[in-house]
């Protein structure tokens, strides 16, 4: 843990001073941390809203479900810029997918999503990367005294989303008719009319938005003080300086330090009078008799005013008949233990109906992207001006009599050379004078089956015949007799004739 790179102070704080520093880092990274943030939750609450338009509350409810997911986003730019590196809007977008893969979603969305402690356990599965034992004993070492301060974070940034939202309702209702107010807000209790679910669907979202990074901000300052208060950061921190400090004054005065070694050896070897060495002496430390009078030496140590601090911890327990028996609970209990195992299964049924909607919209879109691309590039083949299966089809890049040039270098040896200029020409006189359509990045077999489906047989017979040939000589270099090739030119020369 680099904590000389940390950028806020220091020290152990209480839990509601620490939520307090916690939202003053979020107003200082305003810009890289809301932006973000809302994005993100903008992004899903659309989705989720424009494919359950009939159910927005279904909808609304997926949006408050996947808190988790927005939270993450928060957290990355909370964590980098704790450190000094507060990262840019485009990085911290890119960086969603990792968040979504690599931080436990599936633990926060499911049986930890009710947890009241939610901020506060995140970086513990973010940051640390713990999961199952390892986790919950860490969160369990972690949240110790602050439980009170994480619950009243939690209430207070519920109670102000809702307040936003209903200062929302409140200002669309200014715009009603004089005296029916009233009846906008029963409306709004009912839950009647489509005007007003949309309404809801769209101040909700702004309310998570404003609201749930300041969340995020205060569960993470609890989290770092935390592990100041277990791990000492602000001790750690102030040796560091005065390594660093020691090692500055060590570079610049080498020799004041030698003075100083050297009178500090004269001040040793220098005698002493004994009356001086009587009054310096210390008090005679507490000695215990034995272990039975081992109780009074740690009285007396713990008398000290350097023990006189005294801390209250609370725990909250189930009650038990008997000090130290656990008692099952009743039928109330056993009832409503079974109504949130319920509602768990059925918002975590909608949760997973939710984002399959979500990936079936961005798959649909991307889709539908490719095609779009896909159109002006075959256009450009149809125009013969582009490069493909590595064979430059351009129209000026073939000589003008293409079947007495293929002829010329098959006679010199080069056959190679020769097919090459006949498949170029005869691919560009279907392309462009047969209307065949190929596809980016088609092979030559396809390009074959392409001309049997498209042209008449007698012609896609000899284009196949040329394929193949030409294949057998580029990859397993098998040049065909000089008959064959003869025949080639001879079914080709009226198609291509002078030019291509």
């Amino acid at each position: 843990m680099q904590t000389e790179r940390i950028a806020v102070g220091v020290r152990p704080r209480s839990g509601y001073e620490a939520v307090d520093l916690g939202f003053r880092f979020a107003r200082a990274i305003f810009w890289p941390l809301f932006p973000a943030h809302a994005l993100v939750v903008a992004a899903i609450a659309f989705a989720l809203n424009a494919g359950l338009s009939d159910r927005l509350w279904l909808a609304g409810l997926l949006v408050w479900w996947l808190k988790p997911l927005y939270d993450r986003v928060a957290l990355a730019v909370l964590a980098d810029a704790l450190f000094g590196r507060v990262p840019t809007l485009l990085e911290t977008l890119t960086s969603v997918p990792k968040l979504i893969g690599s931080t436990g979603l599936w633990h926060s969305l499911t049986w930890l999503r009710f947890s009241p402690l939610r901020a506060f356990s995140a970086p513990v599965l973010q940051l640390e990367g713990l999961r199952g034992m390892e986790r919950s004993r860490r969160v369990g070492v972690l949240v110790g005294r602050d439980t009170r301060a994480a619950l009243g974070l939690l209430f207070a940034c519920g109670i102000f989303e809702l307040v936003i939202l209903a200062a929302g309702l409140q200002f669309a209702a200014t715009f009603r008719p004089e005296g029916a107010i009233a009846d906008f807000w029963r409306g709004v209790a009912a839950g009647a009319g489509p005007e007003l679910s949309w309404l809801e669907a769209l101040l909700y979202p702004l309310a998570i938005a404003a609201i749930e990074p300041l969340y995020v901000a205060g569960g993470f300052a609890l989290y770092v003080n935390r592990r100041i208060w277990l791990e000492g950061w602000d001790i750690d921190l102030a040796f560091r300086k005065l390594e660093q400090r020691v090692s500055a004054d060590a570079a610049r005065k080498p020799r004041a330090r030698a003075t100083l070694l050297g009178l500090l050896a004269l001040a040793l070897l220098t005698p002493v009078p004994a009356g001086a060495q009587t009054e310096a002496e210390e008090p005679p430390s507490c000695q215990a008799p034995g272990p039975d009078g081992a109780g009074a030496c740690i009285d007396a140590v713990l008398a000290d005013e350097e023990f006189a601090t005294v801390e209250k911890v609370e725990l909250w327990l189930p009650k038990t008949s008997e000090p130290g028996s656990a008692s099952e609970p009743g039928l109330i209990g056993r009832f409503g233990l079974w109504l949130a195992s319920v509602a768990a299964t059925l918002l975590r049924v909608g949760a997973w109906l939710g984002i399959a909607l979500l990936l079936g919209a961005l798959a649909i879109v991307i889709a539908r992207s490719l095609r779009a691309r896909e159109r002006p590039l075959g256009a450009q083949i149809a125009a013969g001006a582009d490069l493909r299966l590595g064979l430059d089809l351009r129209r000026e890049a073939l000589p003008e009599d293409v079947v007495a040039e293929a002829r010329v270098r098959f006679a010199a040896g080069d056959a190679s050379a020769a097919l090459s200029l006949l498949y170029r020409g005869a691919l560009l006189k279907l392309v462009r004078g047969f209307g065949l359509r190929v596809p980016p990045g088609a092979t030559e077999g396809e390009c074959e089956r392409l001309a049997r489906v498209e042209l008449d047989a007698e012609l896609a017979n000899d284009f196949a015949l040329l394929t193949r040939a030409w294949i057998f000589c580029a990859y397993a270099r098998v040049t065909p007799a000089p008959e064959a090739f003869a025949e080639l030119c001879q079914r080709w020369l009226p198609r291509l004739g002078g030019a291509a």
